[in-house]
Formats: structure tokens, sequence, C-alpha cells
């Protein structure tokens, strides 16, 4: 159900473009101009399903416009430059030009075509997924359109802030804001925009599990889209209908609506009529004459009993009208998807040479017109059936094909993606733990250790791609390539194990290099089971008046360590840098218990999300320049932090440097130290909040929070210098139990920041122990033949030893992040 999702939501903003139609903006002559042809070019390209020559044209249009000084004509072609680099991807390049228009048009005095971009500008920060955005940009298009009595342009933005609304699971005022884009939309003869709202309306019902509703809303959608004339509006709205009824299907033939059910309506009616093609065995659906007998409208939700294969049919006949439409439309990215997810249907009921057809086919309609965020798609479709078919070697061809088409995917395609409907990790990742479930497999079965090597080096890369994408998905910038550029080329030492986890849903597998080379490790240990004793674990190690938590940290340690103790002995490993996956990146592994003793008397212990991003240079003790910052008192409703002035006096003693306290300590002075200092270690005793969003994340300072793009652009200030920040230190950071995204964010920090190394805390704990710790820690870093992993661990070894302080809440929160050296 989830990667039916993917789209349903995009297409959704495609076709709300502010209840306009698309504009194509000619001049006032009678003759077109050629800003007026380009204009006029652009609207077929884009009516085909090729937005990157649309956006040439519109671009081109926009220039010409500018040149004879024809600022309305400059905006619309702007607007609807936007919009086609919105569809391809490239939401931020979006935002860009549409603040560009909007200053046109403040400029100009149309306060209607202001509405218009404002909601434009509110589509594409719903697309990055800052919905509080996005409801302040439509709020104040709502405004506009409703003073200028632009009763089209409002239909269109309420049903645009009927999304942001369901978004925020807030579904009662979802639809009502639905219904009346609705209504708007049928006074003023918009009935694209009719059909788009009762679709929204739909999928908002099936959201919030009102399943009988939303199969009538559904029907009725169905009937409103068979009314349009062939339209690109009509395409896209079909398949969004096939994906709901999907969806709607997946959702009512859980466990608990008994697979009999299920199993009893198949055998009546489960069989899709998409023989040799679309539409194969049977009428094609007519215009204005819904295919089919409409579902039963006296369900009510209380004892909902659908017929899984009427709505498996529906979704069929859906998929199959859009495909027909397209093929009339000559839009061969709206046949690209449609006849993917007939291939994804026929899949679902297992007759695979069917559907590998259909997945070709719409493989190769995406290559048509250059769509990688559809391709990649159908070639992990392509993967998936040829492995359901034992084709093996050909799916492996297939997988990495995809994972080549992702790769040069900017992060706005994933972003594109977000909403109410999936995540990264329902989405994308199943691809990359698929191709390294497929790969391991080879390797446990490869004829010779030369071949065991060249499988795992894949399974290694996949890995590092999947951990790599997901931070950039969660950060939203380029940091994650910019971290991967500036990566030096040092070598593993030979005391240094790198430990990749691999959670599969039946198996852990635990992949370990060293200067050996590469080795697997099998632990029969399912992805549900490790999850839960992973969030036991987290609940109980923070609680120190417990003794607890010790029954999770031996069996973590069991799953996590044991494996390779015996081969670390024999190798001298005395240093672990752990790249963990999901709930993994939630706890601290030197508080892992063998029964005698924890995981920080053996090892020294780092984390990284990848090692692609990490730079693995020795410490340059001689150029470290510290500048601290501090809160000891109560702010911005933040309780105070009596123990920071003993921390962060400790290290000043040690290094000298700047320090900000209290109400020094102000953004503009930290940014000002920054840049008139060779500043090479930033040390931050406060407040720290890391969440799941990372608009919601922050450092608190006297006068402000900063936010992690704020802090980025501070620090970044460093980043092109010769030797760019070394360390960056935050003692007060805590992450929510169970937010595995929250632990993504701060293991991504260092990344984000602009910094070799991290050091922050999963959980904060307001006592003299942290100042020791974290004193200790600088304290160390004066040895210059101790890694910052060693002495982080000799700091924890330090304040596990004192009395009162052996339980793990007070040492083991603090992670070093990246750079171990």
């Amino acid at each position: 159900m989830r990667f039916a999702r993917l789209l349903s939501l995009t297409f959704g903003l495609c076709l709300t473009i502010s209840g306009q139609t698309l504009a194509v903006g000619l001049s006032d002559s009678a003759v077109p101009t050629a800003p007026d042809l380009e204009m006029q070019q652009a609207k077929v390209q884009f009516n085909q399903g090729a937005f990157a020559q649309a956006a040439v044209h519109w671009m081109e249009a926009a220039r010409l416009y500018e040149r004879q000084q024809q600022p309305q004509q400059q905006c619309q072609a702007l607007i609807n430059l936007a919009r086609a680099l919105e569809q391809s991807g490239q939401v931020k390049r979006a935002q860009v030009t549409l603040q560009t228009a909007l200053k046109l048009s403040e400029q100009t005095g149309n306060r209607a075509l202001t509405a218009t971009i404002l909601g434009r500008l509110g589509s594409a920060a719903y697309a990055l997924g800052k919905g509080a955005q996005a409801a302040e940009h439509l709020t104040k298009a709502l405004e506009l359109a409703r003073e200028e009595r632009k009763t089209a342009l409002v239909a269109g933005l309420l049903n645009d802030l009927g999304n942001v609304l369901a978004s925020r699971n807030e579904f009662a005022e979802a639809l009502d804001v639905f219904a009346e884009s609705k209504n708007l939309a049928i006074q003023t003869n918009q009935s694209a925009l009719v059909a788009t709202a009762q679709t929204n309306s739909a999928l908002a019902l099936l959201e919030n599990q009102q399943f009988a509703e939303s199969e009538r809303a559904l029907a009725v959608a169905w009937t409103d889209l068979h009314t349009l004339q062939d339209s690109y509006a009509k395409s896209y709205g079909l398949l969004n209908v096939g994906l709901a009824y999907d969806d709607l299907r997946s959702a009512v033939t859980r466990p608990k609506l008994t697979a009999q059910r299920e199993h009893s309506a198949a055998d009546k009616s489960r069989g899709l009529s998409v023989g040799a093609g679309p539409g194969a065995g049977q009428a094609p659906p007519a215009a204005g004459k819904p295919k089919g007998k409409a579902p039963d409208q006296s369900q009510s939700t209380g004892a909902y009993k659908p017929a899984a294969g009427s709505l498996l049919r529906q979704a069929s006949d859906s998929f199959v009208a859009a495909a027909q439409v397209a093929t009339r439309l000559g839009d061969a990215r709206a046949q690209s998807y449609a006849w993917g997810y007939l291939g994804s249907l026929l899949e679902k009921e297992q007759r695979y040479d069917e559907a590998l057809d259909f997945t070709r086919k719409a493989s190769f309609a995406a290559q048509k017109v250059s769509a990688p965020e559809s391709l990649y798609r159908w070639q992990w479709q392509t993967a998936r059936l040829l492995k359901a078919s034992g084709r093996e070697n050909e799916a492996i061809g297939a997988y990495q094909r995809a994972i080549s088409v992702l790769k040069p995917i900017r992060y706005e395609y994933s972003v594109g993606y977000q909403g109410r409907h999936y995540s990264f990790r329902d989405s994308v990742a199943p691809l990359f733990t698929e191709v390294e479930d497929t790969l391991l497999h080879r390797a446990a079965t490869a004829g010779s250790p030369e071949q065991t090597q060249q499988w795992l080096v894949q399974v290694r890369d996949t890995v590092e791609a999947s951990r790599a994408a997901e931070l950039q998905d969660y950060f939203r910038d380029d940091c994650v390539a910019t971290a991967r550029a500036r990566r030096g080329e040092g070598m593993l030492p030979t005391n240094t194990a790198v430990v990749y986890p691999i959670m599969l849903q039946d198996r852990l597998e635990l992949l370990v290099d060293t200067t050996a080379g590469l080795r697997r490790y099998g632990v029969p240990v399912n992805a549900d089971q490790l999850t839960q004793e992973v969030r036991t674990f987290r609940r109980l190690v923070q609680d120190r008046r417990s003794q607890n938590y010790l029954a999770s940290a031996q069996a973590l340690y069991g799953w996590l360590m044991a494996p390779m103790q015996q081969d670390f002995l024999a190798m001298g490993i005395t240093t672990v840098v752990m790249v963990p996956d999901g709930p993994l990146r939630t706890i601290p592994f030197v508080a892992l218990h063998d029964g005698r003793q924890f995981v920080v008397d053996k090892y020294a212990v780092a984390v990284t999300p990848s090692m692609d991003l990490t730079d693995p240079r020795p410490l340059a003790r001689g150029k470290i320049n510290l500048l601290s910052m501090g809160l000891t008192e109560s702010v911005q409703g933040f309780p105070a932090l009596p123990n920071v002035a003993t921390e962060v006096q400790a290290i000043k003693a040690l290094y000298g440097g700047q320090l900000l306290m209290d109400n020094q300590f102000l953004v503009p002075s930290m940014e000002r130290e920054i840049k008139e200092t060779g500043i090479g270690v930033v040390h931050i005793a406060s407040h720290g909040v890391v969440e799941s969003d990372v608009n919601n994340s922050f450092l608190l300072a006297y006068d402000d929070k900063i936010t992690m793009d704020r802090l980025s652009q501070l620090v970044g200030l460093l980043q092109y210098r010769k030797d760019p920040l070394e360390l960056l230190t935050l003692s007060a950071c805590e992450t929510a139990v169970g937010d595995d995204r929250a632990a993504l964010g701060l293991a991504g920090i260092a990344v984000k920041a602009g910094a070799r190394s991290a050091l922050a805390s999963l959980w904060f704990i307001d006592d003299q122990a942290t100042s020791d710790l974290v004193s200790e820690f600088y304290r160390q870093l004066q040895d210059s033949s101790v890694t910052k992993a060693v002495a982080l661990q000799r700091a924890q070894q330090k304040i596990l030893t004192q009395p009162g302080h052996d339980h793990p809440s007070f040492w083991a929160p603090f992670l070093l992040i990246n750079n171990w050296m």
C-alpha cells in the first residue's frame, strides 16, 4: 500500500494550480509574439508529460517577456516554469522561481497574481514537508483571493489547504475545506478541480480509516472524472483514483479482516482484465460513463465488508482508463505510471509474466520522457518480478539499474513525495533492503573467497548509498554531497573494525570491514524482535534507579557484538565504528553488556551515519582553537543548567579560547567569533532538541533558537577554509525515546554542520557527572597518542568507576559521531 501511495499525493499537487487551468499568458497583441509561441509550445510539452522540455520553453518565454517589459506575462511564465520544475522533482528550484515571480507581481500591484504565486509557494512548501510554512502561504493567498473576489482561485487554494490539513491528521477540517473547494469549483465550472477535491476527500477519509465513506467518495470521483474531456487532469486523476482503490483494498484486507474473506471474494471476481495490453478482453470505458458497477452505497463504517475483488477491479479499471487517456494525449509519462501500476496489481496476484510485460512497457515510457523519478520504481518492480520468477541474476541487474537511476536524483524527488502518505523508510528504503538481502544471499553461496568478497563489497556499497540517501532525505539540502566531496582518503587502522548492522525481515546480518577485508555474520533474530528489544533497552537504560536494563543489554550484546568477539580478539580490534540503521541509532552501544562487563570496558566506540561521509584523518591538535558557549540561566521557558558553568570553565582552563556565557551567548556574537577567529572546536553547553522533523530541531542560545539550518550556516563559515571545523560538541542534546528519525538527525549533525566530528548526547543528565565526563574527554585529547574515540572511552570509564555513577544513564548517552581519529 505504501508503494502505491508514492505518487498519489504528488499527482494531487499536480492537479491543483490554484483553481486555474494552465495559463498560456499571451501578450495583448492579436498576433502571437515570440514569447507567446514559447508559452504555447511549453503547454503542449507539459501536457505530454515532457516537463523538462516544457521548463526550457517557459524559461525562454520569461526571458523574452522581461526583455519586452511585460511583467505580468513574465510572472505567468515563471509560475508555469515553477510548476514544471516541481513536477520534475526540482522543488527547491521551483521555490526560487516563485520568489522571483512574487517580487515581480508585488511590483505590478496585481493582487490576484500575487495570490496565485503565494498559493504555488504553499504547494511547494507542502511538497518539501514544511506544513506550517505551506499553511501560512495558503492562508495569505486565500485572504487576497477573497478580497479580490476571485472565486475560481479560492476554490483551488482551498483544495491545497485541505491537503495540508490532512497531512496534519486534521481530517474533519480537511473534509470541510475539500467540500467548500468542490462547491466553489462547481460554481465556477472547474470540472477538473471538482474531481480533484472529491478524490482528495476520499483519500482523507481513507487515512482516517473511514473506509465505507472513502469508497463512496471514490465512486463519485470516478464518475466526475469520466465526465471530463481527455486531458492531463483526467489521466492523472484516474491514476489517483486507482491508487486510492488499491490502498483501500490493502487497508481492509489486512489479517484482522480475515484472509478467508479475501480468498472468497477472489474466487468470485479476482481476475484483472489486462491481458495483452490495457483493456484487453473487454471494451474500454466510454468517456462520461463509469465502467463496471459502482460500489454498494448502503455500507456503513461499522459493518464495512467489501469484496476485495471489487476494489481490485476498480483499481485496475482506473489504471486502464488512465492509460487509454494518456495514449490518446501522447503523454508517455502518464502511460508509464498507468502501466507500472497495472504491473503492480498483477504482481500482487502472482501473475509475474503478465506483470513483467506491463512493467517493461512502463520502463520504456519513462525512459522516453527522461523520468528518473518513475523509472527507478519500474526497474525495482522488474527486479522483484524476476526474483519471484527464480531469475536471480537478472533480478540483481535490475536492482542495480534501479539504484543507479535513483542515485543521481536530487533529494527533491524523495522530499516531493513527502506528506501524510509515506516516509523514506516506508518507500525508498525497502529498495535498498531488498538489494542487500539478494546480494548477501549470493555472497553466502559464492564458490570462492574472492567471489564472496566481490559480493560483500557490493553489499557495503549498497548500505552506504542507503544511509546517505536517508540522511539527505532528513536534512533536505546539499550537506550530504558537500560532506562526500570533502572526504579524505584516510586508511582504516589495523585495530579498527567498521560494523554495518543490516536489519532484515527474517534475520540480522552484521557486515564487518577491517584491514583483513569484509566478513558477514548471520544472526537469527528478526527485525521486529530486535526492534522491540532495542525499544525496551532504551527506555530502561535511562532510569538510573533501576538495573532492569541488564537483561536487554545482554540480549542485544548477544546479537550485535558476540558473533564477532573471537575474530576481534584474534585481530587485536580495540575500536569499533558502528554504522547503525533505524532503531539501532537510538541506543548507546557502549552500554551493552556481556554478563561480566560493558562494551566500553572492551572497545572505544564511535558511530557514523555513513563511512562515505566520514573524513578519517587524525585530529590536528596543534591547531585547536576553542569557542565555548553555555547557558546556566533559565531562558525561553527552559530550565537552568547550573552544572554548565563548571563544565565550560574546566574546558577553558585546558584550551583557553573564547567563552560566551549566558547573556553573552547571543547568535550575532557567535557568528562574529566564528568569522573573526580561526576556530577549530565549537563547544555548546545548552539545551538541544533533535526531533524527527529537522525544522523543529534546535539549540538554545540566550536570545534565540538556533535551527539546524542556522547552525549549518554559522559553522559553514569555516568549511571553505583549508582546515574545517574539527569538533562540534553538544553536551545537552536530547532525542525522544523510540524516535528513530530524530536519532538519524543526531547522527548526521556533524555532516549538517560541516564538522569532521561531533560529540553529542542521546539524552541529557543535569548532573556533575556530565561536566566531569566532558572535561575528562577534553583532557584526554591533549595526549597526541589518543584518538577521539579512545578519549571518550576513557572519560566514560572514569565516570563508571565513580561511586554512585556506575549506572549507564550517567555516562553512556554521549556519542562520538563521524571521525573517530
